[in-house]
C-alpha cells in the first residue's frame, strides 16, 4: 500500500485548498532507490497535524476517548476561513492498495456560527485499476468502514507504521499487552494461518456431526416398513369412516322425517281452542295496558299537544324580544359618551334660546351622526314593539317548556285499534276451533332417533381422532425417512474425508508451529542486526531474545543477566523500538508506508547518524519523515538528497496565522 495524496481544505492551520503529493513511482523506488518523502517545518507549523490527520482519516475515533475527540476536533476549521464566513472543512487521503485500486477517503466537518461542530461525515470512493471513474460509498455504518480499512492496514498495526518518533518508546513499554500481540500476529501474517486452522476445525466438527447423523440401509428399511404398517391402519380407519358417514347420514334423514311428521300435528294443535284462549288472554292484557298508557300520556301532555303551535310562537317572540333588549343595552352603552357630551353642551346658555323642539332635533341628529361615525351596529328596528314584560326566571321557564307531538297519541290509538281487531278475530276462532292434538308418540320416536345419532357421532369422533393420530405418525415417519434419505449414507466417504481433514489440521498445526518459530527467529535476527547497527556501544548486549509465546523482546548483558528495557535512556529506548519496528516490517506480509514525526529529536549525533545511514532508506518502500530544523545535520542533508524523492516545506506565516505547503525542503536548510 502507498499513500498518494493528502489534501487539506481549510483544515486547522492549513488555509484554503492545499495538497501534498506523496506518491513515489515504482521505477523511482526500484531503480533510483528513492523511498523517502521529506516534510520540514518549525514547531507549530503543522507537522503533527499531518500525522494525526492521516491516522484519523484511516481509523476515526478508535483509540480516542470522547473528551479527547472534542479537544482535538472542536477547532479543526481554519480560523481565518471561519472569520471569512466559512462553515466547513475537510481532509482527504488518497492511497493505492497492493491490488492497484485507488481509494479516496474523505472526512468533512460542519460548524455553526458559534464554531460548534454540528456534523462529521465520511466518504469513500474506490476506483478499480485501469478505471477512470470510481464508486462512492457514504459511510453510515462506521463498523463496516473499520472492517474495510483493516483489510489493508489493521488498526492495531498502525503504531508500527505511523508514529511520533519521540513517543516510539511506548511500543516497548506496552509490548506485553494483548493489543501488541494481536498487532504482531496481523503484521507477520500469523492471523491468517490461525483463521485457517479455525476454519479447518469447524469443517472437522461438521463432518463429525454428519457421521453422527448418518444411518445404515437397515435403519432406512425398518423405517419404510413402519410407514407401510401405519398406512395399512390409515386405510382401515378411512373405510370405517365412510361406513359411519353413511350411517350418520341415514339417521339425519330419519330425524328430519320425524320432525316433519311432528310439525304437521303441531300445526293442527296451534289451531286448537286451548291455544286460542291463551292468545286471547295475552291480547286482552296488551289492550288494557295500551289503553292505560294512552290515558296517562294524555293527562300529562294534552295541554302541550293542543297548544304546541302557540307555545312555539311564544318562544320565537320571547327570543326576539330578548335579542332586542340585548341590543338596547349595547346601544345605550355605545351612546353613553355621546349623551353625556350632548347633555353638557345643551345645558350651556344659548342666545337666542332654542325651543324644546329644536333641542330634541339636535339630540336626534347628533345621535344619528354618532352612530354613523362610530359604526355602531346595534340598531333596533323602528317597527319593533315589545309585547311581554317578564322576569328572567319566567323567560327561562317558558323557553325550556317541553313540546309534545301528537304523533305519539296517534301511534298509541293505532296500536289499541289493532289489538281490538285481533281480539275480535280470536273470539271468532274460539267458536270454530278443534280440540287439542296429542304428539307424545312422535316425541318418543324423535328422542330415540336423536339418541342413536348421538351415539354414532361419539363413535365417529373417536374414529376421527385415531385417524388423525395415524396420519400425524405417518407424516413424522416420512419426514424422518426424507431426512435420512437426503443424508450422506456413504459412511466410508465421510470417514475418508474426516481422516483427510484431521490429517490436514495436524500438518497445519505443525506448519504454524514451525512458522511461528521461524518468524520469531527472523524477527529476533533482524532486531538484533539492526540494534547492533544503531547502538553506539557495540558490545552492549550479550544475547538478544524474542519470546515466541509472549512476542516480547528480552535483552541480556555480557554476563547473561537480563537487562530491564524500561531502565534505558529515552534515546536508547527509541533505538530499541526502531529496531523492533524494522524487524516487524521485514517479517510482515503487509506492504505499508511508514510515517514518522520528529524521529531524531531526542537522539545524540552518533545514534542520529546511524539511524539515517542504516535505517530509513531500507525501512519501507515509502517513508514519510516530518522533521524540525533542530534535527537537520549536513550528513542528514546529504543522505536525504540522495534517497528522498520529494521535499516539502511547511511555511507558517506569523502575520496571517496559517501554513502554506511549499516545495523545496532544502531551501529551508540553507536559510
Amino acid at each position: 500500500m502507498l499513500l498518494k495524496k493528502l489534501i487539506f481544505d481549510n483544515y486547522k492551520t492549513y488555509y484554503g485548498y492545499q495538497e501534498i503529493d506523496l506518491y513515489i513511482p515504482k521505477e523511482v523506488r526500484e531503480e533510483k532507490g528513492q523511498n523517502i518523502i521529506l516534510l520540514g517545518g518549525l514547531n507549530g507549523a503543522g507537522k503533527t497535524t499531518i500525522l494525526k490527520a492521516i491516522l484519523y482519516v484511516l481509523f476515526g475515533k478508535r483509540g480516542i476517548s470522547q473528551s479527547e475527540y472534542k479537544r482535538l476536533f472542536s477547532n479543526v476549521i481554519n480560523n481565518l476561513f471561519f472569520d471569512e464566513g466559512g462553515r466547513e472543512c475537510s481532509v482527504s487521503l488518497i492511497l493505492e492498495t497492493d491490488s492497484g485500486e485507488e481509494w479516496n477517503l474523505k472526512v468533512k466537518w460542519y460548524f455553526d456560527r458559534l464554531k460548534n461542530m454540528t456534523l462529521e461525515e465520511r466518504d469513500l470512493e474506490v476506483k478499480k485499476k485501469g478505471s477512470k471513474h470510481g464508486k462512492h460509498a457514504k459511510i453510515d455504518n462506521i463498523e463496516v468502514f473499520n472492517k474495510f480499512i483493516d483489510r489493508i492496514i489493521p488498526y492495531h498495526a498502525a503504531p508500527f507504521f505511523i508514529f511520533d518518533g519521540e513517543e516510539i518508546k511506548d511500543i516497548i513499554l506496552r509490548q506485553n499487552s494483548d493489543e501488541m500481540k494481536e498487532a504482531i500476529h496481523k503484521i507477520t501474517g500469523m492471523e491468517a494461518y490461525k483463521q485457517l486452522l479455525i476454519d479447518l476445525r469447524a469443517l472437522k466438527s461438521s463432518i463429525e456431526n454428519k457421521l453422527a447423523k448418518s444411518v445404515s440401509q437397515v435403519k432406512l428399511n425398518n423405517l419404510q416398513r413402519e410407514v407401510e404398517e401405519v398406512q395399512g391402519t390409515i386405510t382401515t380407519l378411512e373405510n370405517t369412516k365412510k361406513k359411519f358417514l353413511l350411517e350418520i347420514e341415514k339417521y339425519k334423514k330419519l330425524i328430519s322425517q320425524a320432525n316433519q311428521e311432528r310439525s304437521a300435528k303441531i300445526s293442527q294443535n296451534s289451531k286448537s281452542r286451548e291455544v286460542i284462549v291463551k292468545n286471547q288472554s295475552r291480547v286482552a292484557t296488551q289492550l288494557e295496558l295500551s289503553t292505560k298508557e294512552l290515558d296517562e300520556f294524555l293527562q300529562k301532555n294534552i295541554i302541550n299537544i293542543i297548544l304546541k303551535e302557540k307555545v312555539l310562537g311564544l318562544k320565537k317572540q320571547l327570543k326576539l324580544e330578548n335579542e332586542v333588549n340585548h341590543k338596547k343595552l349595547l346601544q345605550n352603552a355605545s351612546l353613553s359618551p355621546y349623551r353625556r357630551f350632548i347633555d353638557q353642551l345643551l345645558s350651556k346658555s344659548i342666545n337666542p334660546a332654542l325651543t324644546d323642539g329644536q333641542l330634541e332635533q339636535i339630540k336626534k341628529i347628533g345621535e344619528e351622526i354618532w352612530i354613523k361615525e362610530n359604526d355602531i351596529k346595534h340598531t333596533i328596528p323602528s317597527d319593533f314593539q315589545e309585547v311581554h314584560d317578564i322576569s328572567n326566571n319566567e323567560y327561562n321557564y317558558l323557553m325550556n317548556l317541553t313540546i309534545k307531538d301528537k304523533s305519539e297519541v296517534i301511534n298509541l290509538i293505532n296500536r289499541i285499534e289493532k289489538l281490538k281487531q285481533e281480539l275480535n278475530k280470536l273470539e271468532f276462532d274460539i267458536r270454530n276451533a278443534p280440540e287439542a292434538v296429542n304428539i307424545a308418540e312422535e316425541n318418543e320416536k324423535l328422542d330415540f332417533l336423536i339418541k342413536k345419532s348421538g351415539e354414532l357421532e361419539s363413535k365417529f369422533r373417536t374414529l376421527n381422532k385415531r385417524l388423525s393420530n395415524a396420519l400425524e405418525e405417518k407424516s413424522n415417519l416420512l419426514n424422518n425417512l426424507s431426512r435420512m434419505s437426503s443424508q450422506d449414507v456413504n459412511l466410508e466417504e465421510l470417514q475418508r474425508r474426516y481422516i483427510q481433514v484431521e490429517s490436514t489440521i495436524k500438518v497445519m498445526e505443525q506448519y504454524v508451529s514451525e512458522l511461528t518459530v521461524m518468524k520469531a527467529t527472523y524477527i529476533k535476527d533482524e532486531f538484533s542486526k539492526m540494534l547492533r547497527q544503531l547502538f553506539r556501544k557495540q558490545d552492549e548486549f550479550g544475547k538478544i531474545e524474542f519470546d515466541i509465546n509472549t512476542y516480547t523482546i528480552r535483552l541480556y548483558n555480557d554476563r547473561m543477566q537480563e537487562i530491564s528495557i524500561q531502565d534505558r535512556s529515552a534515546g536508547e529506548m527509541q533505538m530499541i523500538a526502531s529496531a523492533l519496528i524494522w524487524a516487524l516490517t521485514k517479517a510482515s506480509d503487509l506492504s505499508l508506508p511508514v510515517v514518522i514525526d520528529t524521529p531524531l529529536g531526542r537522539l545524540d549525533s552518533y545514534h542520529r547518524n546511524h539511524l539515517i545511514n542504516h535505517y530509513y532508506k531500507e525501512l519501507s518502500e515509502q517513508v514519510i519523515i516530518l522533521s524540525t530544523d533542530t534535527e537537520i545535520t549536513q550528513e542528514y542533508v546529504a543522505l536525504m538528497e540522495k534517497n528522498s524523492y520529494k521535499q516539502y516545506m511547511l511555511d507558517y506565516d506569523e502575520n496571517k496565522k496559517y501554513t502554506v505547503i511549499r516545495d523545496g525542503y532544502f531551501n529551508f536548510v540553507k536559510g
